[in-house]
């Protein structure tokens, strides 16, 4: 009889545990479950995030490319209009000896 008193009491401790753990488990549980609602939050936020950016810098990539286009452009030009300035001056000495020359023919 002794055994089957001792036995309850120590089922009905065992209750009062359970439910005082429980009701100290609770808090932390439901803290515990906004914290991961807050991280997950916060991951997708870092997604767009990061998509944004990624799409930026593909935008920025192909300014930069058409800027070096036209960088490159720009010295083809350059090259070309001193090769015709050259010719031009080439021309414009060859000109000047045809007119000394007709002068000369003239004065004489």
């Amino acid at each position: 009889r002794r055994g089957e008193e001792d036995n309850k009491n120590e089922k009905e401790k065992n209750k009062v545990n359970k439910k005082e753990t429980m009701k100290e488990i609770k808090p932390v549980v439901k803290q515990v479950a906004e914290q991961q609602h807050s991280q997950a939050s916060e991951i997708e936020k870092s997604k767009t995030v990061l998509f944004q950016l990624q799409v930026q810098n593909k935008r920025y990539d192909a300014i930069l490319k058409r800027l070096h286009c036209q960088l490159n452009k720009l010295h083809s030009n350059k090259r070309q209009w001193h090769w015709n300035i050259q010719q031009l001056e080439k021309k414009a000495a060859e000109l000047r000896k045809c007119l000394g020359v007709v002068e000369l023919q003239s004065s004489i």
